[in-house]
């Protein structure tokens, strides 16, 4: 992203659906590991006096199943995240496009006289583009917005 204007293309991203699929996989990273925990805990009973190398079998590939769980749980959180986070840079280009058609509204909104007056004391100071808002945090993944900024910048120029 970046070069925005006023007569740039809204940004093409679906919002709804990234904060959506970032909540669903941080949901699905949870069930992986309640579920592991589950088999932890039921294996200890299975083999409670379980003894021999069947027993050592099953506990080496108990483990190996533990540390694929945390590996899947920690791939889907981190998935989730990235969905968050270009939602976030997104959303703040779009606010930038918005907040730039709105500046240019505002300035064809100008009368000549006030144009003049401008032309002379210089241009309204419509202050700074809105910054990205923060990434959405889990579990909920809502959508955030910059300091000082509504959710969405000047919605009515999307």
């Amino acid at each position: 992203m970046g070069g925005y204007s006023a007569s740039s293309a809204n940004v093409n991203f679906a919002y709804d659906l990234a904060l959506s699929a970032a909540r669903d996989l941080y949901e699905l990273s949870g069930t992986v590991e309640d579920r592991h925990d589950a088999w932890v805990t039921e294996a200890g009973k299975a083999t409670a006096d379980w003894e021999g190398g069947h027993r050592d079998t099953f506990t080496h590939n108990l483990s190996t199943a533990g540390a694929d769980a945390g590996t899947v749980k920690e791939g889907l959180r981190s998935l989730a995240g990235l969905f968050a986070e270009k939602w976030a840079e997104a959303r703040g280009e779009q606010n930038r496009i918005n907040w730039a058609r709105w500046v240019q509204a505002e300035k064809d909104d100008d009368g000549w006289l006030e144009d003049g007056y401008e032309w002379v004391a210089g241009e309204d100071d419509y202050g700074e583009p809105p910054p990205n808002p923060p990434a959405p945090a889990p579990p909920d993944y809502a959508e955030t917005s910059a300091p000082g900024h509504p959710v969405v910048i000047h919605p009515e120029f999307e």
